[in-house]
């Protein structure tokens, strides 16, 4: 008996974690369908995902959110690629250089909104500096990284802190490679970037993806990055969800709850993309054990 019981045993704080977790998903849907009865709201109704999806303004906050996260995650998974070959081809892989790289991912996000805020505003570092070398042209440009409506500052903060993250997972499995079928290559004629384009790459493809995603996942849902760098108006998707929830009329809430499911709908949609490719890839026999894994 008490082995019958005893991985449940060890289950059961997990299981509670996860259950005040389902149970805030579930409340915060049946919120979204205006089922909040403290507030005398009880009977269910698809009119707040219909106002919110007709509202012109949530629209373009949620269209802000995918090209932040979009271009980001792009610029983001680029840089690490080119990075990590870097740190390979040189054998720094262990060393100081990379241990300088991993940095920003153990920097919260609200510390590297303040820090770019320090850098890049009108008053900052950079400006200053810039003014005092007498470059003004650089020192005036400086007021135009930050509050503006290509979000240069939003997109910037991304790329520095996830850039570092990419790495981790991608100089994994290219570092594997290196030595074995990138090695086999250049053996057989293939230069530096020819090895890197037909062989490492292609191979590292499954793992850059699913990194990429988890990358656009987490600049989609980010609330503090855009809330210190972005405009008033329009506001990123969770920035705006925030203003909606914290509404001086309660009643409003359903409006917030609507828009958490819409955000966690397009994230499923996302996380659903990625994973019929990574199983179609994985049924043509395109990933394989050797260095094709994902994350």
């Amino acid at each position: 008996m008490s082995r019958k019981w005893t991985p449940w045993l060890l289950l059961a704080p997990m299981l509670v974690v996860m259950g005040v977790f389902l149970a805030g998903l579930a409340s915060g849907i049946l919120q979204g369908f205006g089922v909040i009865p403290a507030f005398g709201l009880d009977r269910p109704t698809l009119g707040y995902f219909h106002e919110v999806l007709a509202d012109d303004k949530l629209l373009q906050s949620i269209g802000l959110s995918v090209y932040i996260a979009v271009v980001a995650a792009c610029v983001t998974i680029l840089l690490a690629t080119l990075l990590s070959f870097a740190l390979v081809s040189s054998g720094k892989t262990g060393g100081f250089a990379y241990a300088l790289i991993k940095i920003p991912m153990f920097v919260p996000w609200m510390v590297t909104g303040l820090m770019m805020i320090n850098l890049f505003s009108g008053g900052g570092w950079l400006a200053r500096l810039f003014h005092t070398l007498g470059m003004e042209a650089l020192a005036q440009a400086m007021s135009k990284v930050l509050y503006q409506p290509n979000h240069l500052g939003v997109i910037l903060a991304f790329i520095w802190a996830c850039t570092p993250f990419a790495c981790f997972f991608i100089i994994t499995v290219m570092g594997s490679l290196r030595d074995s079928l990138a090695e086999a290559a250049r053996n057989l004629g293939a230069n530096t970037w020819q090895s890197f384009w037909y062989v490492i790459l292609p191979l590292c493809l499954p793992v850059i993806r699913d990194t990429f995603l988890i990358v656009l996942l987490s600049c989609f849902g980010s609330y503090e990055i855009p809330a210190l760098l972005g405009m008033t108006t329009p506001r990123a998707l969770p920035v705006e969800i925030y203003y909606q929830y914290n509404h001086f009329d309660l009643r409003h809430r359903p409006y917030a709850m609507a828009l958490n499911t819409v955000m966690l709908i397009l994230a499923l949609l996302l996380a659903g993309i990625s994973y019929a490719l990574l199983r179609n890839n994985r049924e043509k026999g395109k990933i394989h054990d050797d260095g094709g894994g994902g994350i």
